[in-house]
């Protein structure tokens, strides 16, 4: 038998599935009655808990059977307002059915539809999956005995009739994702809809849940009942007469919870052996700008069988395994050793040999990256897989380069180690939480003369040395020196690594015209994420693209037009766009001409919007910084009216502005730079975040005023 951890369903989420287990299926449960709504429910309008709310769940329950392979859900929602009829529509996503491919890894193999599926963004993601035996096991999921009605407030009853629509999501070889939706009948403004469905999963498998405690919505009670398949005890025998195991023949012998609850709430175990969570009074999930992975700060409770009950065992076991695997997919042969050799020279400093391997990988075609591209693979090498296939077929996808840039390195005789790590935009890793799949990942760390560094190879046209945003300041695992396991989180970037520069001359007009030539230089991650862009884009839509956003930067009644982008094509260099500018910047009364202090940022806003209460981590994704000079050639006549004022400001070492002009004869200049040097920041610093940026927000709004000299007398 097999076993594993991940969600069975929910409404407008996805169902998932785990663990094998060799029993027969028992009888559809029998469903219960429906509850009959109170007067009180009836004739509600607005909810005191939840002021303004759309719909409110009066009612959420869950029920996950494994040793019958069922889930049962259950839902009664007050409809407050007219968006709140949007509920009406119920959406359940699911796996039709799927093909794994075990052959002894610790983790599911799936194709690639399968993993960009669960990665996506408020879907569950699939659980741990393991199968002794090495050939393809084919699963299959359904969604059936879906009940439904719609209580009007006089209390008429509108039963759901009619087959549920089964839309076909995702086909991709033979995994194949389906959406159940069905329509709630008559729903009106104040209407209760009440619905439950079943999902059933193939008798093979056993699944562990991970219940999404916390919706979109306030949910006044909340329910939730799993019931785990037995697991392997002192010599006893699971359900169906034998242990529960994965992939590597661990023996799994106990079931475990992480919960991310209220203070004072956690999932207990009944006297039947069942696990309880109730809930009053959820608060809706935050709908908060610039945070982490919603799906790592909701309340949420997700179990999995386990061998240990030790978190770091369990992390010791699996990178060992995960090693194991990586280094056969990766040992050397023949082949990669010739294209190590003909790529660097015995001569070549360590840091030279590190960096021309790193060329010959970035050359190769990453799928990833293509116009058609699945989602990123997790990083376990398929046994009997090598990274031989990468080279010979000059293509792969993000982990497999990272991986032949391994071996690679290693033919070289270079210090390597692979950091498996969980991309920060998927995922915050917590090792407490025994779970390799939190893992999609592999950066590369090099010592060169001492001292490590971390690269991406996998991460197509990323400068040596430069992460992505989402590999840096990511958590992850590696293997140390000693043999033992560490956790690692991938170095953070520096402002300065991540920069735009504008500078350039514009000439003014009498009446406010403004014509010029204007550069703008992108370096770090705003140059990456362009670049990566291109190689999807057509190139004129890739310049409209570009175009757009720079254009809704300057003010009303200024048109830019790029006139070339220098740098695509090589991440080594500085990208460049040159524009050409036209149209009016200056207002003209009488003999006063006013311009716009800056020319890029005079429409600033403070990015953060005002909230009485912040409750997740601000991300910005990364440190930066912008830099502004740009010189206003004045008319012909025209003077400065006053020396405008200069600000510089800074909050602690977090953030730092400073905006200055040089008066000269016929012209202004004035300079900008605003560094942000944090990437995370608590919710109790978001006040400080916010007053800062509304004072860069009131300095870049400053205007400078011209007055036309007067004509002499005749």
């Amino acid at each position: 038998m097999l076993a594993a951890t991940g969600l069975l369903a929910c409404v407008q989420s996805v169902v998932s599935l785990g663990v094998l287990l060799l029993a027969t299926a028992a009888p559809h449960a029998a469903f219960g009655q429906f509850q009959a709504p109170s007067e009180e429910e009836l004739k509600m309008t607005s909810d005191p808990d939840a002021p303004g709310a759309a719909a409110v769940y009066l009612y959420k329950e869950e029920t996950d059977d494994d040793p019958h392979h069922f889930s049962t859900v259950y839902a009664r929602i007050k409809v407050l307002t007219e968006q709140g009829k949007d509920l009406a529509t119920v959406h359940v996503n699911y796996p039709r059915s799927f093909v794994f491919n075990m052959a002894g890894n610790s983790t599911n193999r799936m194709s690639s539809a399968t993993q960009n599926y669960f990665d996506t963004p408020d879907v569950n993601h699939f659980g741990e999956a393991t199968h002794l035996d090495p050939d393809n096991i084919f699963a299959h999921v359904e969604v059936s005995a879906v009940q439904g009605r719609t209580i009007h407030p006089d209390g008429t009853v509108i039963p759901l009739t009619g087959a549920s629509a089964d839309l076909l999501k995702i086909k991709r070889g033979a995994d194949q994702f389906n959406e159940i939706t069905f329509n709630m009948p008559g729903v009106e403004v104040g209407s209760v809809l009440e619905y439950r469905y079943q999902v059933r999963y193939d008798f093979r498998f056993q699944q562990a849940p991970l219940w999404r405690v916390q919706q979109p919505y306030f949910v006044h009670k909340a329910h939730y009942v799993f019931l785990p398949s037995k697991v392997y005890r002192s010599g006893g025998a699971g359900l169906g007469g034998g242990a529960l195991v994965d992939g590597h023949g661990q023996i799994l012998y106990d079931v475990r919870a992480l919960a991310i609850l209220p203070s004072g709430k956690t999932a207990q175990q009944d006297t039947q052996g069942q696990w309880v969570v109730d809930l009053t009074d959820v608060p809706p999930i935050p709908r908060e700008d610039f945070v982490p992975p919603l799906e790592d700060q909701i309340y949420k409770v997700e179990f999995y069988y386990t061998y240990t009950a030790v978190a770091k065992e369990y992390w010791q076991k699996e990178t060992q395994f995960w090693l194991k695997d990586v280094d056969q997919y990766t040992k050397p042969t023949n082949a990669i050793r010739q294209a190590a050799s003909a790529a660097v020279s015995p001569t070549d400093s360590q840091l030279d040999k590190a960096k021309k391997l790193y060329d010959l990988v970035q050359k190769l075609d990453n799928t990833d990256f293509m116009a058609n591209a699945g989602p990123v693979f997790t990083g376990n090498p398929a046994p009997g897989d090598s990274v031989e296939t990468v080279l010979e077929h000059k293509s792969g996808n993000s982990n497999e380069i990272a991986l032949l840039y391994l071996a690679l390195a290693r033919a070289a005789g270079l210090e390597v180690r692979p950091k498996w790590i969980a991309s920060r935009d998927r995922h915050i890793f917590n090792s407490s939480f025994q779970r390799t799949s939190q893992l999609d990942a592999i950066v590369i760390a090099v010592t060169v003369d001492g001292k490590e560094m971390v690269i991406d190879p996998g991460c197509k046209l990323a400068p040596f040395q430069t992460l992505h945003w989402s590999h840096a300041g990511a958590g992850g695992v590696a293997m140390g020196g000693d043999g033992k396991v560490e956790s690692v989180i991938t170095p953070l970037q520096d402002n300065r690594d991540n920069t735009v520069i504008r500078v350039g001359n514009l000439n003014i007009g009498p009446e406010g015209s403004v014509s010029g030539m204007l550069k703008v230089g992108f370096i770090g991650q705003q140059a990456l994420q362009w670049r990566q862009r291109a190689l999807k884009a057509d190139p004129n839509a890739l310049k409209g693209q570009l175009e757009s956003e720079l254009q809704s930067q300057v003010p009303d009644g200024v048109q830019i037009y790029i006139d070339r982008i220098a740098g695509l094509d090589d991440p080594n260099k500085q990208l460049v766009a040159v524009l050409q500018v036209s149209g009016t910047l200056g207002t003209r009364t009488g003999s006063h001409l006013i311009l716009p202090r800056l020319f890029f940022d005079s429409k600033t806003t403070d990015p953060f919007p005002a909230e009485e209460v912040r409750s997740l981590p601000v991300d910005v994704h990364y440190a930066a910084q912008e830099q502004e000079q740009i010189t206003y050639v004045l008319p012909a006549g025209f003077t400065l009216e006053g020396a405008p004022e200069d600000a510089n400001m800074r909050w602690e070492e977090d953030a730092a502005y400073k905006l200055v002009s040089k008066v000269d004869a016929g012209s202004i200049t004035s300079a900008r730079i605003l560094a942000r040097g944090f990437t995370l920041l608590g919710p109790a610093e978001y006040g400080k975040l916010r007053d800062f940026y509304d004072k860069v927000a009131l300095a870049d709004h400053q205007q400078i005023a011209l007055s036309a000299a007067k004509p002499a007398a005749k």
